[in-house]
């Protein structure tokens, strides 16, 4: 009898371990490998949500850039008429594409910066790809930006992220680019900890570390490297950082987080009845505009 009941227990320990095994693969896969929004889908939801602004009256130029490890990128330029030499790359939230951009496009024009908006690997018209939501993207981010170098010669340049974009463009300051700002929208300031919070919420906490197991084994990255926090202890360029208050999916606290981990300037604006990546959406253009001139203003750009 005793014997049997140790057998049935290692049988217990055997099933909850291949159980755990592949809900954790399970998760890094969905996880590494979204279904996003088409160009024709993301278009439609700016569209209802009166975001598209004046974006079909500017002449635009689509190309393609090679990213990290030649991954093609396809990028699109649009153009400021009254525009000079300044100049702001947009990346967009994850399961989005370069549509998801647009309602900051005014803005930026507004504000006489040319923008550069592109597909995110494993997004849009892009190839598929193992997406890890701010490192590989960051390295794609930093060819994008040298491209712009080759291209446009000597301007001025910022960054713009939303969510995943956000996290994106402020893990690229690791590698120095030549840029003057940061706007970053409701970005996270560790991957980890934003995954770990989402499966605490629904009391599935203990599964965190098995997923970055598998995401490690089977993607070839680690969730924890994908930090902006850390990044920022080393940053000189001037990040403004922006989130909703209601955002729950990226709580406010992760742009809290990180500007006090970031060594340069930073402030940080929270909106009032904003949801995730809803911060432009409730403020209108003007408002919003009137955050990114002012932190423009203050740091001299």
């Amino acid at each position: 009898m005793k014997k049997i009941i140790i057998i049935l227990i290692i049988l217990v320990i055997i099933l909850v371990v291949i159980g755990i095994v592949l809900i954790s693969s399970n998760a890094a896969k969905r996880i590494a490998n979204p279904t996003g929004l088409t160009l024709e889908q993301e278009m439609k939801w700016e569209k209802e949500h009166s975001l598209w602004g004046n974006f079909d009256s500017y002449e635009k130029e689509e190309y393609k850039v090679k990213g990290y490890k030649d991954y093609e990128l396809n990028v699109v330029l649009v153009k400021n008429p009254n525009a000079g030499n300044k100049y702001v790359i947009l990346s967009h939230g994850y399961k989005s594409n370069r549509y998801g951009n647009v309602k900051y496009i005014d803005t930026y024009i507004n504000l006489g910066f040319n923008c550069i908006i592109y597909d995110v690997r494993g997004h849009g018209n892009n190839e598929k790809a193992i997406v890890s939501l701010g490192q590989f993207e960051s390295l794609d981010l930093e060819k994008i930006i040298e491209d712009t170098y080759k291209r446009y010669g000597d301007i001025s340049l910022g960054l713009h992220g939303e969510s995943m974009g956000s996290a994106t463009s402020l893990s690229v300051l690791k590698y120095k680019p030549k840029v003057d700002f940061v706007v970053a929208d409701c970005g996270f300031s560790n991957l980890y900890d934003l995954i770990d919070d989402l499966y605490k919420n629904q009391k599935f906490g203990f599964i965190t570390p098995f997923v970055n197991m598998s995401m490690k084994l089977n993607y070839g990255y680690d969730m924890k490297n994908t930090s902006p926090k850390t990044i920022l202890r080393d940053n000189e360029v001037p990040v403004c950082f922006i989130h909703g208050k209601n955002d729950s999916f990226v709580l406010p606290k992760h742009s809290v987080i990180n500007s006090e981990n970031d060594k340069g300037y930073s402030e940080v604006h929270l909106i009032e009845n904003a949801e995730h990546a809803q911060s432009r959406e409730v403020l209108g253009e003007k408002e919003y505009t009137d955050i990114v001139r002012e932190f423009l203003k203050k740091v001299g750009k």
